[in-house]
């Protein structure tokens, strides 16, 4: 068994989002690996990822396409969804391609902690 702290990508194009998420997340002891874009979290990831905390708005590709490409790809990385601007189509999406959970801007942070721990044990099933 190991101590190390499981983690969390947080990809988002707001940079006081990022930062904000990132310190929530950190306090509550995640390691925590930020990226502006869903094209720079597909050229970083690598290391085993707990959970993916992913905006569904971003320019170039979106969280919803980020999605399908890890959904192509075999990659199985749970991912919680947060935006500004949700509607119930991009809702359905999110949660048929298999995301955990789908937050609307202003969430609390119980909200996205209990997302992520839900995402977290979702990975640790079989």
């Amino acid at each position: 068994m190991t101590d190390t702290a499981p983690l969390v990508c947080v990809v988002e194009d707001d940079p006081s989002v990022l930062k904000g998420l990132e310190r929530l997340l950190r306090a509550w002891g995640y390691d925590v690996q930020l990226c502006r874009s869903a094209r720079e979290f597909l050229d970083r990831a690598a290391a085993p990822i707990a959970c993916v905390v992913v905006d569904v708005h971003m320019p170039g590709q979106t969280g919803l396409q980020l999605q399908a490409e890890l959904n192509r790809e075999g990659r199985r990385v749970p991912v919680v969804f947060i935006t500004g601007h949700g509607d119930a189509g991009a809702q359905q999406e999110a949660l048929s391609g298999g995301a955990v959970a789908f937050l609307k801007k202003p969430f609390t942070d119980q909200d996205l902690l209990k997302a992520i721990r839900q995402a977290i044990q979702s990975s640790a099933q079989p």
